[in-house]
């Protein structure tokens, strides 16, 4: 499954991309986005390409072989900092950030993002880096589980779920998308089981989505390097430059608004609009995934 830049026509429209930009993508995935951008700034322009996935460096690296415009970093955005002086630039004319798991993670079994898929309980975005989806479901509290379950997934049934969990790992370990999976659905009623390929429109959620969304944030502590890595592109950014940031759940773009509010109101940057930018119809027909974008853009002033 390849994945899909989605809002591409709006982020070209709004990051304000000149000839000779210096533009640092911090979510390559497959570099659709970035080679975009690349055909936007010129044979002048500059790009830092960021990711902390090395199968979508890898990927990137195939994709740009011998482009000398493109810098690419094995890191996440949010250690931008620790990275800065080596990319030998003053300061970033853009910077676009593409939150969440791209298709192609999903869509790999083995990784364990996706629920639709069998595999490991893996979830790291960066496989060298921090414990496995599967060890934190041993190791956390039933409480711990259910306020995961809550704050980064939004799941209204998380101390069920929780109680659940805790009460199956007495047993037997979680180690597989199946071994989640099949606790999550003895947890809910009767009726609102469904066998795969069988789930009926109005059912259309499955009761795994929130609990492997919130495990996936918690495995990568996304929430907290959205923060740090906001933070640092805005302090990076060049007078007039802009920083754009996609979401796809209300807990990231809360965290966008927030902050770019906060900005706004002490005269440091400019909202390039009020509301989110959401994909048009015909992009969502096309691209399923653009459905929950949001995309919001701040200028900086100061």
């Amino acid at each position: 499954m390849r994945h899909n830049p989605v809002l591409l026509e709006e982020v070209l429209e709004h990051l304000g991309l000149k000839p000779g930009a210096v533009v640092m993508d911090g979510t390559l995935g497959s570099g659709g986005h970035a080679a975009a951008i690349l055909e936007k700034i010129g044979p002048e322009g500059k790009l830092i390409g960021f990711d902390q996935d090395p199968a979508a460096i890898a990927r990137c690296r195939e994709l740009f072989r011998g482009e000398p415009r493109v810098i690419l970093v094995h890191e996440n955005f949010r250690n931008l900092e620790k990275v800065f002086l080596k990319l030998k630039v003053t300061a970033f004319d853009a910077v676009l950030l593409d939150i969440g798991a791209s298709s192609e993670q999903l869509a790999d079994g083995k990784r364990g993002f996706s629920f639709q898929t069998e595999g490991e309980l893996d979830m790291r975005m960066n496989p060298e880096v921090g414990p496995k989806a599967s060890e934190l479901l041993a190791q956390m509290s039933e409480a711990q589980l259910a306020d995961l379950f809550y704050y980064y997934g939004e799941e209204h049934h998380s101390r069920r779920f929780a109680r659940v969990i805790v009460e199956a790992r007495r047993q037997h370990p979680l180690r597989t998308t199946e071994d989640l999976i099949h606790v999550l659905e003895q947890a809910i009623p009767a009726q609102l089981r469904f066998k795969k390929g069988k789930r009926p429109s109005w059912a259309r959620r499955h009761p795994a989505t929130k609990v492997f969304q919130a495990l996936r944030i918690g495995v990568n502590d996304e929430l907290n390097a959205l923060k740090e890595g906001i933070a640092g592109a805005f302090h990076h950014l060049a007078k007039k430059g802009r920083l754009g940031v996609i979401s796809f759940h209300s807990t990231e773009d809360r965290i966008v608004k927030q902050q770019f509010r906060k900005w706004a109101d002490e005269d440091q940057g400019e909202l390039i609009f009020r509301k989110p930018v959401v994909a048009k119809r015909s992009e969502i027909l096309n691209n399923p995934r653009s459905r929950s974008a949001k995309l919001r853009v701040i200028e900086k002033i100061s």
